[in-house]
């Protein structure tokens, strides 16, 4: 199972003083991909902590910076499951740059990303909800991604 958002405009405020393409700015589209494979599965983000007070919090996060981004450019964001377990999940997000929407596409970085089921009660990490754990179960082992695309040299 994967999310899928194309033709994401790069603005001129989500770059650096070089015009680089943000850190921030991959965090919120890695935040945008979770958020449309929750949907994906029929949750929403915030659904657990509404009623639960169970949010999902990154544990943690590794990305890998492949070809510049500049404004005007265009993002394809790719995100879909590493690895389901008990309390947390791991999701990789695949970024690729455009020039233009039809533009072929370049590899500009990827990121894995592990969440963990957190109760703010409890004050501590917990077992992943019962109903998302079974949309999780829906997922085939040979669904989840094995390897992430890697940067040309």
């Amino acid at each position: 199972m994967s999310y899928v958002k194309k033709d994401v405009r790069v603005l001129p405020d989500d770059t650096d003083a070089f015009g680089r393409l943000n850190w921030l700015a991959y965090i919120r589209y890695c935040e945008e991909g979770e958020a449309g494979i929750f949907e994906k599965l029929g949750f929403s983000i915030i659904r657990f902590f509404k009623e639960r007070k169970i949010s999902f919090p990154r544990r943690a996060a590794t990305f890998e910076y492949c070809s510049q981004v500049t404004p005007d450019s265009f993002i394809d964001i790719e995100t879909s499951f590493r690895r389901i377990g008990k309390t947390s999940f791991t999701l990789i997000h695949t970024f690729y740059q455009k020039n233009t929407e039809e533009s072929e596409r370049m590899l500009a970085a990827t990121a894995e990303v592990t969440v963990v089921a957190f109760n703010h009660e409890l004050r501590q990490k917990i077992e992943l909800p019962r109903e998302l754990l079974d949309a999780l179960k829906q997922i085939s082992p040979t669904n989840l991604s094995k390897d992430k695309p890697q940067c040309s040299t």
